[in-house]
């Protein structure tokens, strides 16, 4: 069977979470489908029905998808949990933890999962907004895998970091990603004071998990901002709230200027995160991208967090 006719086989079986009744005992191929009505953050890239991942298996869909993935509890073992529970964290207030003391003390700041009643919301979310699918491939291990990277390349869906070059919004779940793990970090070192030097001997990887912080914090004032560019050609103003911005960073002045030129940005904004993450927010929105595309647009954060928006 090509790959076409297995990922044509993947979308002919899907079947809501909550009406799937049995689970295959075979090694092989999922996929995750989307069937809610919003899906968080990249609300705009992703349509009813559409895979959003493409996992694999070689022990069985049993132990993966109904044991793990959809398991409470389970995140700290499951890529898609943790990606989805990065996607819900503002939106649902999650609280992330430490998976267990060793991997902080040892730097692996990236090992994370949700307090108990977090992991229920996204175990909740998941078997309500997600449809499954499996395609019973009893091979190597390397043939499974193969036969994994190659359905990927395919589809590039959208939850799929790893061998997912072509995914445009795979910088930004990263980030979502480490800013959790960075939260699970500090909630460690607040209840028990043991996160020793050498989880931050790397600048490095301070610099991977705090980028990006801003990300949530713009999301959140998206729908907001879509608005008032719709009515830009008279100036627009956003009053924000300083404790927002400070809670997340520390900077002297959050103030900054950035422009689109037909939906490219055309100022310097590299010395600026806020900016940069307020730009990627934007960029993340099919309808905003449609609305840039057409002329010149300033927007810019004076020194009293007041959003200014204006066509030129």
């Amino acid at each position: 069977m090509t790959t076409k006719e297995v990922i044509k086989l993947l979308k002919e079986r899907e079947t809501d979470f909550l009406k799937t009744k049995t689970f295959s005992s075979y090694p092989g191929i999922y996929a995750f489908f989307f069937i809610g009505n919003e899906f968080p953050v990249f609300c705009d890239a992703v349509t009813k029905h559409q895979i959003i991942y493409i996992g694999k298996t070689e022990s069985s869909q049993e132990a993966r998808d109904a044991k793990t993935h959809f398991t409470t509890g389970k995140t700290g073992s499951s890529t898609v949990r943790k990606s989805i529970g990065s996607l819900l964290c503002s939106i649902k207030n999650l609280k992330p933890i430490p998976r267990n003391n060793t991997d902080y003390e040892k730097g692996r700041l990236s090992h994370f999962k949700f307090d108990t009643s977090s992991e229920e919301i996204i175990t909740d979310w998941m078997k309500n907004n997600l449809a499954l699918s499996f395609y019973e491939f009893p091979k190597s291990k390397k043939e499974i895998e193969d036969l994994e990277t190659e359905i990927i390349d395919q589809l590039v869906p959208i939850l799929n970091i790893s061998k997912n070059p072509k995914n445009p919004f795979k910088d930004v779940l990263q980030q979502l990603r480490k800013n959790c793990a960075l939260m699970a970090a500090k909630e460690l070192s607040k209840n028990k004071a043991i996160i020793k030097n050498n989880i931050y001997k790397s600048q490095k990887s301070i610099t991977m998990i705090t980028a990006g912080k801003y990300i949530d914090l713009w999301t959140k004032k998206r729908e907001l901002i879509k608005e008032r560019l719709k009515v830009s050609q008279t100036k627009q103003s956003l009053q924000l709230s300083s404790d927002e911005f400070n809670r997340v960073g520390n900077r002297q002045s959050y103030s900054f200027n950035l422009e689109f030129v037909n939906g490219i940005v055309s100022n310097d904004i590299g010395g600026s995160a806020v900016a940069r993450d307020l730009a990627k927010v934007l960029e993340m929105s099919a309808e905003i991208r449609e609305i840039l595309k057409v002329g010149h647009f300033k927007i810019y954060m004076d020194r009293q967090f007041c959003l200014w928006i204006e066509r030129k």
